[in-house]
């Protein structure tokens, strides 16, 4: 994941004429199809945290007059670029999918670079109307890269983009299949990570090699750990469900989590591969269907639903969600979350904190929340018959 995402990253700061910022859920593939290299500001303020930046970033956008109460991953993100330290670029696009803040940010970076900022209107509901009216979006955004570049779009490059786009989900559904073996080494700590390679870099093919040589890695290692079997092990190990993000700055506790109190991270809700495979003859209307089917966009039964299908095909013992302070989308879901997954047997711990500000992070109040959890979690399978699991699939 480093090395492919160095490469872009290299890429986006050296051609400052192919470089566009965006948001989550800009579809990647058409960039990539017009030889161009998204920025995700979202992403560029997690690279800046574990770089130890954020703090610098969140007084400069303070002192722009930018309020302290809204999501840390966009006060950074405008904080580094009143700093100048993202690449520079075209343009600006973002979605309104997820969060808010997206326009707003991206209004405020163009005040900064001067630069055209365009919005992708996602639509709340799935149906046909809706897929129709992002499509004809998708088009004009096209014509518009058209406009600003003075290039075209090839539709031979464009079908390539969604050929490896296609490559990067049917490796990331392996994966994902992989990771149900008991014996799947990957630490979920790592894995919350892939949303560079699985959403910013998807339609071009360092997604897709990365993705293909990580399935070809957890084959090879579950392999090994079989022969060297701690079937012990595996019985005392407590399964989560990971929802939503971690924090990015230097911390410890999700590796002391997994290496010293017996968790396994097993899945992330953000690695779940929600959309249909793409379509190269109908490419604007099979994004669009991916963009509107998102379980973080429309109504939050379908988020509900998800996560629920996703606790019982891991088998998962718990659900940890880490709300971070700032995003009212996810907090205010949280409860709705823990009444219905308990309705099925799953506990939940929301854990409250930052993904961005190191200063939001209590250490003390964390252990303490989790020790109790895990505590709960052993009485519970003490007293319950455990269930069998084969070597990949639920029984």
């Amino acid at each position: 994941q480093t090395r492919v995402g160095v490469k872009h990253l290299y890429n986006a700061f050296s051609h400052p004429r192919r470089t566009v910022w965006t948001t989550m859920f800009v579809p990647s593939e058409i960039l990539f199809a017009m030889g161009l290299y998204p920025f995700c500001l979202e992403i560029g303020a997690a690279l800046f945290a574990g770089l130890g930046q954020s703090s610098h970033g969140l007084l400069e956008a303070e002192s722009y007059g930018v309020p302290t109460d809204i999501c840390t991953f966009h006060r950074s993100a405008i904080g580094h670029t009143f700093r100048n330290l993202f690449p520079r670029n075209i343009l600006q696009v973002a979605t309104t999918t997820l969060c808010d803040n997206n326009t707003k940010t991206m209004k405020i970076c163009e005040s900064v670079t001067g630069k055209e900022t365009i919005v992708i209107d996602v639509p709340y509901e799935a149906d046909d109307y809706s897929v129709k009216y992002l499509t004809r979006q998708l088009e004009e955004f096209t014509h518009r890269l058209e406009e600003i570049t003075g290039k075209k779009m090839n539709h031979a490059a464009f079908e390539r983009a969604i050929e490896y786009s296609n490559k990067t989900r049917e490796k990331m559904l392996e994966v994902n299949e992989l990771r149900k073996d008991p014996y799947c080494p990957l630490p979920g700590s790592n894995a919350l990570g892939f949303m560079f390679p699985g959403f910013l870099l998807i339609g071009s093919p360092l997604s897709a090699e990365f993705f293909s040589a990580l399935a070809a890695e957890l084959r090879e290692k579950i392999a090994e750990n079989k022969e060297n079997a701690d079937k012990a092990y595996l019985k005392d190990q407590i399964r989560i469900l990971w929802l939503e993000l971690k924090p990015y700055f230097k911390v410890d506790f999700l590796t002391k989590l997994e290496e010293e109190q017996g968790v396994k991270i097993v899945f992330e809700e953000t690695n779940y591969v929600y959309w249909d495979k793409l379509d190269p003859q109908k490419p604007y209307e099979s994004l669009a269907r991916k963009l509107i089917t998102s379980h973080y966009n429309g109504p939050l039964e379908r988020r509900i639903e998800v996560v629920r299908n996703l606790a019982r095909e891991y088998q998962v013992d718990g659900v940890i969600v880490f709300s971070s302070w700032g995003c009212r989308r996810n907090n205010a879901a949280v409860p709705s979350l823990k009444r219905e997954l308990n309705k099925v047997g799953y506990p939940l711990l929301s854990l409250d904190g930052d993904c961005v500000d190191d200063h939001n992070y209590m250490p003390g109040q964390f252990s303490t929340r989790i020790e109790g959890f895990l505590e709960m979690i052993r009485g519970k399978k003490a007293t319950v018959p455990q269930r069998e699991t084969c070597a990949v699939g639920v029984t």
